[in-house]
């Protein structure tokens, strides 16, 4: 029987130094600690070394879960392999994003770099030209398609070889979050394919993303040109995603903004047995409900931050609100929300075949300019849901604007992988991209929950390349066998050799 290895927790707290206690300055003698000593430089003419030597645990993954073999079977994009796959392409763009790539051209870090040949076991990588040519052959939505079903059979894989520790934390958390959110993407050249003007003017694409809420695992992204809405193609990815979620989950909650109230978003939730928990628009049919409301069925709302505050002194009652101050000072007009009521009525939109809850809360806002209060009037928020009567309008409320860290997926993706990068000029290309970057995405993700400490699975990209990307490493042929050796001055060295070990059982 194997040992089990354990999580150890990622501490905030600096473990220390790997300088030699008897070299340190302080506190035996005197005068500055960074002594700036004269430095002798020589290059070493063997280059099995590389600072990406965490790209052993992308690779380790890959390797465990065979997805060089999945690509392999779903795309068929060469009539003639000479002498590269469509894995191979795949993956030499995927580890370029995993590692810091911003664009293709970054991809030739990875190719010079005898060290990460070894280390993915190729004589050669992919040129960043090559990997142009390869977006340019999807020609066809169903080649993107495929190529976005291997991520889907991985994700399944990965949440059915989850540790026991995290099933039983998703077994606490009933439902699975779905999350909806467009993102405009402004394009700054004129031959992007497929690309239109956005409704604020800008020459762009809409990309759709569909997230897992908790993990920010990405579970659909569907690029759109820039003209469409971003909830035109959200029905047809629900249908693709919430059968999977829910082969996985009790069941799933879908959730998003006011742009996806729609009844085909609704019918293809309900179809999948699913539920949702979206944004309403104010028509005038509905303003008719919420002003028909009697008095006495407004009950106080007082928002999740104000009712989870710290028991001692708040943050927030001991720092002077300066954005406000200067407002004041400049007599800018401002509005603050004074308090808040919460109600909820039946109300079947148009297109279900049954009513579904709507509940209503009702905002009093009061405008000020720097003379004093001018009025005050009512702003009324909408959220649409099928939800059971167990969960009550003040939860499903909260529940509905916990959504808004889908904000932080979304600028991640962009700054933390290049996601939005769309680096050529065809739509069908542009949109191979996207799905190569999503694998990239999960791959931290999918990394984090299965072998890394549990909080790692919400760091930004920055902070998790510099602790399981970024290390010196050198990679050495000794036998038959492939050795990788990590500096031990590293922080997170025994996380890395954990997680390498849970990698490979």
């Amino acid at each position: 029987m194997k040992a089990s290895i354990a999580f150890e927790r990622a501490s905030h707290v600096n473990s220390g130094t790997s300088v030699d206690p008897a070299e340190l300055p302080w506190p035996e003698t005197e005068g500055r600690v960074m002594r700036h000593r004269l430095l002798h430089l020589e290059s070493d003419p063997r280059g099995e070394m590389t600072h990406y030597g965490g790209l052993v645990l992308a690779q380790q993954f890959v390797r465990r879960f065979g997805v060089a073999k999945r690509i392999d079977e779903a795309l068929e994009l060469f009539k003639r392999h000479a002498p590269y796959h469509e894995s191979d392409h795949v993956l030499a763009l995927a580890y370029t994003l995993y590692a810091d790539g911003t664009c293709l051209e970054d991809q030739a870090a990875l190719q010079g770099s005898e060290a990460v040949r070894r280390m993915v076991g190729a004589c050669r990588i992919p040129d960043p030209t090559t990997a142009g040519d390869f977006l340019r052959r999807f020609r066809t939505t169903p080649n993107v398609g495929q190529l976005s079903g291997v991520t889907d059979e991985v994700q399944e894989a990965v949440w059915s070889k989850l540790a026991g520790g995290v099933r039983r934390r998703r077994k606490k958390q009933e439902y699975a979050l779905v999350d909806l959110d467009g993102h405009i993407k402004p394009l700054y050249g004129v031959q992007k394919e497929g690309a239109d003007f956005s409704y604020n003017g800008r020459w762009s694409y809409q990309p759709l993303v569909v997230s897992l809420g908790g993990t920010g695992e990405c579970l659909k992204v569907v690029n759109q040109p820039g003209n469409a809405r971003s909830s035109d193609a959200a029905a047809q990815a629900l249908k693709e995603v919430l059968p999977m979620v829910r082969r996985h989950f009790l069941n799933a909650i879908v959730r998003g903004d006011t742009d996806f109230d729609r009844s085909d978003v609704y019918n293809e939730t309900l179809e999948a047995g699913a539920y949702f928990a979206i944004g309403g628009r104010l028509y005038s049919n509905r303003a008719a409900l919420v002003e028909a409301i009697a008095e006495q069925d407004w009950k106080p709302f007082v928002p999740r931050a104000d009712r989870q505050q710290p028991s001692g002194p708040s943050r927030r009652g001991r720092t002077v609100n300066y954005r406000r101050k200067k407002a004041l000072e400049r007599k800018f007009r401002t509005l603050r929300t004074v308090k808040q009521w919460i109600s909820e009525i039946a109300y079947q939109p148009a297109g279900l075949g049954s009513a579904c809850r709507m509940i209503v809360r009702r905002v009093l806002i009061e405008e000020t300019d720097g003379q004093g209060a001018l009025f005050e009037h009512f702003r009324c928020r909408l959220v649409l849901s099928n939800l059971p009567r167990s969960y009550s309008p003040r939860q499903i409320i909260d529940l509905s604007y916990q959504r808004c860290d889908q904000e932080n997926v979304i600028e991640q993706f962009g700054h933390g992988i290049a996601g939005w990068r769309m680096p050529v000029a065809e739509f069908l290309g542009n949109s191979a991209w996207l799905q190569i970057a999503r694998l990239a995405w999960n791959l931290g993700k999918w990394i984090a929950q299965i072998a890394l400490p549990p909080e790692v699975v919400r760091w930004e990209w920055k902070r998790f390349r510099r602790h399981f990307v970024y290390i010196a490493a050198k990679v050495l042929k000794m036998g038959r066998s492939l050795v990788v050796r990590l500096a031990g001055s590293h922080r997170f060295l025994p996380d890395i050799l954990t997680a390498h070990a849970r990698l490979q059982t």
